[in-house]
């Protein structure tokens, strides 16, 4: 028992800072383009669901599916999860919870009953149109705070991260791991050099 506690006391006086000659090579989750992005991106649809989660009574998976079918109407589940960056579980639930609600139909394929095209209700059309009021407000209310030639330019960055995410994704992490990344490298590439 003695020694379980001797242990245990010198795990606690073990210094987990970081070495100083490491903190210029750990990660700074602040400065971290995804986690930035990610934060912009989870403030508004706080607000947004704050809005349609009370008065509709729906998640926000439940809203990425119905913003999809109303872009792609008859999409099937699969296509919701492709185009909506969800798994097939949070769209199942997803439409159930908007057919029982009302805002969607589902409509087996002729061929194949498995196949099901996912339709927006009238009450779903309304309430998509009222939701997509809302969200315009935020996005002008967001890209207010750049000037016009600044937006044009994010636009073309986020289709070239957009692109690039779609590589990493392939490759996947050990895709990442395989070409390593040499910091002055990727910074000259940034700054054009």
């Amino acid at each position: 028992m003695q020694t379980i506690s001797n242990q245990k006391s010198d795990l606690s006086k073990t210094d987990t800072s970081a070495p100083e000659s490491h903190a210029d090579q750990l990660l700074q989750l602040e400065s971290w383009l995804p986690y930035r992005l990610f934060r912009i991106s989870a403030r508004v649809a706080d607000v947004l669901n704050a809005y349609y989660g009370p008065k509709f009574g729906f998640s926000r998976s439940a809203w990425r599916t119905m913003a999809i079918i109303a872009n792609r109407p008859g999409a099937s589940a699969k296509e919701i999860c492709q185009a909506g960056g969800l798994d097939q579980f949070s769209v199942s639930r997803a439409v159930k919870q908007l057919v029982e609600l009302g805002f969607a139909r589902r409509q087996a394929g002729r061929s194949d009953r498995r196949y099901a095209a996912i339709e927006l209700s009238e009450s779903g059309w309304s309430a998509f149109t009222e939701i997509s009021d809302v969200a315009k407000r935020l996005d002008a209310d967001l890209t207010g705070a750049v000037s016009e030639k600044e937006l044009a330019a994010l636009d073309s960055i986020l289709t070239r991260l957009d692109n690039a995410s779609a590589g990493i994704l392939a490759r996947g992490w050990r895709g990442a791991m395989d070409a390593p990344v040499d910091p002055a490298d990727a910074t000259a590439k940034r700054d054009g050099r």
